[in-house]
């Protein structure tokens, strides 16, 4: 993997395009993957996805799910409930930012380092300002 490639879970990589405290802005990639992401929300973030190549599908809150291509934005308020996956047959990626930026390339490094059940609970504390779990739904 390129060295300013970023992994954040299977099936997921991204690589930092600028970061400020005002806004991260990042360049993702998703290949395809049998596991969904987990369901979370950022609570003093906004974040907007502009879909560049394949499909990418989203639930955002209980609304149903529904599939962007590219060309397609998507605006995603904070306290929002929400994940997204590719769901085409060849990889996605979208140019992601995320206002203000806070610590979240502090948080995208750490999950990069590999994640275990003590680093998750790390990870819970130590950025909550960033990313809480959806339990809500």
């Amino acid at each position: 993997m390129d060295e300013h490639m970023m992994r954040l879970g299977e099936g997921q990589t991204l690589r930092i395009v600028s970061s400020t405290p005002e806004a991260l802005e990042v360049e993702s990639i998703w290949t395809g993957s049998a596991k969904k992401p987990t369901r979370h929300f950022h609570p003093r973030q906004d974040e907007r996805f502009e879909v560049r190549t394949g499909q990418l599908t989203v639930e955002l809150n209980a609304e149903p799910p529904r599939v962007l291509r590219p060309g397609d934005t998507l605006d995603v308020p904070r306290g929002t409930v929400h994940r997204m996956w590719n769901t085409g047959p060849d990889r996605a990626s979208a140019l992601w930012r995320v206002t203000p930026g806070l610590r979240t390339e502090e948080m995208f490094r750490f999950i990069d380092q590999g994640m275990s059940p003590l680093r998750v609970a790390t990870l819970l504390w130590t950025y909550r300002r960033e990313f809480r779990l959806g339990l809500r739904r």
